[in-house]
């Protein structure tokens, strides 16, 4: 049976499709208006890339505080350097599974050669963000294994993990584009030791998955790692609201966004990755917290993967909400702006958030570097006359600030 075959091509949308559904969630279908598959184009000597659209999107924005506050490393663990993937993520059984990872791996253009595939994710990395003004940077995450309450790291319920080490020496080997974020289980028995040495190696911030590491945002051990983190002066990214992504513990009710006020309480810093946008209540629970006058200056959003087919819902209500601009952070959730069907620009456009012309650009840029499409078709959403002004892009201030060490 060849590629052609249309039995074969249904078996590989049927498998592709039950892989993105956990991505995409049930309220609204994956988009399939730009094909299953990135197409991986060299990301440099495309026209696209000087396209006055491109150009224009950056005017008004200081490159040089421009930090992507979200961004992933990825790959299959073989290179033994610092990240880790479990079996059933590496070596997937099912025809659903091994979609996912095709998808995942397709999305980072990071190729078919198994031996080098972490290697391969990096060097794509940097040629993207290479093709970002001078003094652009993109903020590289951590992901630490799950831990039980009695302090055992728990591989059986951890998909994969990025090492504070593996991260750091990722960003290290070329500081002009690259900053990094720490993960540490806040159950682990050396928690504040692996955060005193993070902050020591240059980690920005620390970042979480409640529902996938098992982290109990209301938790004894969390509640003292909290303050370590303010102590540190280390901001908390935090996953609030469902996630379908990353397997792991299973833990969904660890994703309440109401639980967070235990680190707010303390006064850390608190960034809720993707403004809690998914899941029954969520948002909503987002929004309460916002509104609360005491969390000012604390509580903090980013609009990483808000674009994506299944959050796309909220923007028009973010977009809305001017009080909330100078509390939001840019970050790219890279690589899930590679994967094709997680986004629909045709949707914006029908939805009168986007102008065609600009989408005809946009759509290009996919295939060439998905850190400027997520940039450029973010900077042209408008919504009642509201955009999101350039401080939400300029990160850099956040991460840099003081606030009022002692």
């Amino acid at each position: 049976m060849n590629a052609t075959d249309p039995k074969r091509r249904r078996l590989l949308q049927m498998g592709i499709a039950a892989a993105l559904a956990p991505l995409a969630g049930c309220k609204i279908p994956f988009s399939m208006e730009q094909g299953l598959y990135n197409g991986c184009l060299a990301p440099e000597g495309q026209e696209v890339l000087n396209d006055p659209v491109v150009r224009a999107a950056w005017e008004g924005v200081r490159a040089d505080r421009v930090w992507d506050c979200h961004a992933h490393l990825a790959g299959n663990g073989r290179s033994k350097s610092g990240l880790w993937v479990s079996p059933a993520l590496d070596v997937p059984t099912t025809p659903a599974a091994r979609a996912r990872r095709t998808m995942f791996m397709n999305g980072g253009c990071m190729g078919t050669d198994e031996a080098r595939l972490d290697a391969a994710m990096i060097e794509r990395l940097r040629l993207l963000v290479a093709q970002l003004p001078p003094g652009a940077k993109v903020m590289l995450l951590a992901f630490d294994f799950t831990y039980d309450e009695s302090g055992a790291k728990r591989e059986d319920q951890t998909t994969l993990s990025v090492s504070n080490e593996y991260a750091q020496r990722v960003a290290r080997s070329d500081p002009s584009r690259f900053e990094w974020d720490a993960s540490v289980h806040p159950y682990r028995e050396d928690a504040a030791e692996a955060l005193a040495a993070a902050k020591r190696g240059g980690a920005r911030a620390v970042k979480w998955l409640p529902p996938s590491m098992g982290i109990d945002l209301s938790h004894a051990k969390s509640r003292a790692f909290y303050d370590e983190l303010r102590r540190h002066n280390l901001p908390l990214l935090v996953h609030l609201g469902d996630e379908q992504a990353v397997p792991g513990a299973e833990r969904h009710e660890f994703g309440n966004p109401l639980h967070i006020r235990h680190a707010l309480d303390r006064g850390v810093r608190v960034i809720a990755a993707h403004c809690a946008s998914l899941g029954p209540g969520n948002f909503e629970a987002f929004t309460q917290l916002m509104a609360q006058r005491q969390y000012e200056g604390l509580l903090f959003g980013d609009i990483s993967a808000i674009t994506q087919v299944n959050r796309a819902e909220v923007v028009p209500t973010i977009l809305a909400k001017r009080e909330w601009h100078p509390r939001l952070l840019n970050g790219t959730d890279y690589p899930l702006p590679g994967i094709m069907p997680l986004f629909s620009v045709n949707g914006f456009v029908k939805a009168g958030l986007l102008e065609e012309s600009k989408a005809v650009v946009i759509r290009k840029l996919r295939d060439v570097n998905p850190l400027l499409f997520d940039f450029v078709l973010k900077r042209n959403l408008r919504y009642d006359g509201a955009a999101f002004p350039a401080s939400v892009f300029e990160t850099r201030p956040f991460f840099e600030a003081d606030h009022g060490r002692s």
